[in-house]
């Protein structure tokens, strides 16, 4: 983050940066909702608009289906290359969905973010976000759509910052240009004590400090992007997490990341492969080699053995996990203590829900009850049913991807 340039201003001072997450376009018209949201913006406060958009819900994991039928381990910037094509056709539908509202606006690809990102093509680290280029297109036009979770590498070419990294990049710019407040849209009600599709009873927090959600992150919560958390942080940026499209009354209102209270949470780790060790010595390697990879993961040592809990199915991770042993059948459940405390359960994949819905009645266990005794939390909503966009499909039609060994090499 040393390359981050200005910081400071108020929340209402400079451009308007806002995120739009890949359920925001779960159909067509969800362009058409984001155009009209954003020229109410730009016509109620008299400010350019930034939006960083996603690809449509389903695109990016069904580009990765298809890589890799035809190759165990591609090149990153091919892997680079395709894999960030699906923020592309969303960069390209907004600005027609603005036009079409009588919104100039200019779309632009990684090139036009002005972050720089080093390391490995298809999970490169941001290391500077400069507002130069974006203040050179905000000359021209009022409203920018940019792809999120993308930047260009020292030799001008398209590298992806990872997945779910869309945050990073909105809070990226938001510190750059010195907003005050950076807005991010998703399909969940804001923060919240678990995840609202496993945990019906989950909370959604009006307010959360930097660390506490940093942590939520950091132990595999699916919240705010951790790096996006540090971005704001050192840019002064408050983070309004807020539902879209949304609906007034409890919890629409989402959850500010700032100087808010600390929070405990639930986590379950479901989209993490568990793998156990004979050592600690073995296991440290092992994950002292992802995180050089750019990967986080969480260890912990139990009665049955020493564990380490990566994340699933990316490339290159192999070698790293060699000495270790993957068990299928088991899933993590960890409980973030408001004080910082972490506690890990292994539990069966089959019993994964209800054990994280047993250890948030524990954590919270009056919530139903009395709101109020959950402390900052707000009451329960509802999650939607998550979907893939029927849309996602664009590229490939809606044909099955064969799977590798069924002729498709």
């Amino acid at each position: 983050m040393a390359g981050l340039t200005g910081a400071g201003a108020g929340p209402d001072r400079g451009p308007l940066v806002v995120k739009f997450g890949g359920s925001a376009f779960a159909d067509l018209d969800g362009y058409t909702r984001v155009a009209r949201y954003t020229a109410g913006r730009v016509a109620d406060e008299k400010r350019p608009v930034v939006v960083v958009v996603s690809a449509m819900s389903g695109t990016t994991g069904r580009l990765q289906q298809t890589l890799d039928v035809l190759a165990d381990d591609p090149p990153a910037p091919v892997a680079a290359m395709l894999l960030t094509s699906g923020e592309t056709v969303s960069v390209a539908l907004l600005a027609a969905a603005l036009d079409a509202e009588g919104v100039p606006a200019l779309a632009l690809s990684a090139g036009g973010t002005g972050l720089l990102g080093e390391g490995p093509a298809d999970r490169a680290r941001l290391v500077r976000a400069d507002p130069a280029v974006l203040l050179s297109g905000l000359e021209d036009c009022p409203v920018l759509v940019v792809p999120g979770g993308q930047a260009v590498d020292a030799a001008g070419r398209t590298v992806m910052l990872g997945r779910n990294s869309s945050d990073l990049s909105a809070a990226a710019m938001a510190a750059a240009l010195g907003a005050g407040t950076c807005v991010l849209f998703s399909d969940v009600p804001g923060v919240c004590t678990a995840d609202p599709y496993l945990v019906p009873a989950a909370r959604t927090l009006p307010a959360i400090s930097y660390e506490g959600v940093r942590r939520m992150s950091r132990h595999g919560a699916k919240v705010v992007h951790e790096s996006a958390v540090d971005w704001a942080q050192r840019g002064d940026v408050r983070l309004h997490c807020r539902p879209f499209p949304w609906t007034g009354g409890a919890g629409g209102d989402g959850t500010v990341v700032g100087e808010g209270p600390e929070a405990a949470a639930v986590v379950a780790h479901k989209g993490s492969d568990v793998w156990r060790f004979r050592s600690g010595p073995e296991r440290r390697a092992a994950a002292r080699g992802l995180l050089a990879e750019g990967l986080r993961t969480t260890e912990f040592d139990s009665a049955s053995g020493t564990y380490l809990v990566a994340p699933a199915g990316v490339r290159g991770t192999a070698h790293h996990l060699g000495a270790g042993r993957r068990h299928d059948g088991l899933c993590l459940i960890t409980t973030v203590r408001a004080d910082g405390r972490a506690e890990h359960v292994l539990v069966s994949r089959a019993d994964a829900d209800a054990e994280a819905r047993r250890c948030h009645a524990l954590l919270y266990p009056d919530a139903d009850a009395d709101p109020d005794a959950v402390g900052a939390a707000g009451p329960a909503i509802p999650a939607p049913v998550k979907a893939r966009s029927p849309h996602s499909d664009v590229l490939f039609g809606s044909r099955p991807v064969p799977a590798a060994g069924d002729g498709a090499r």
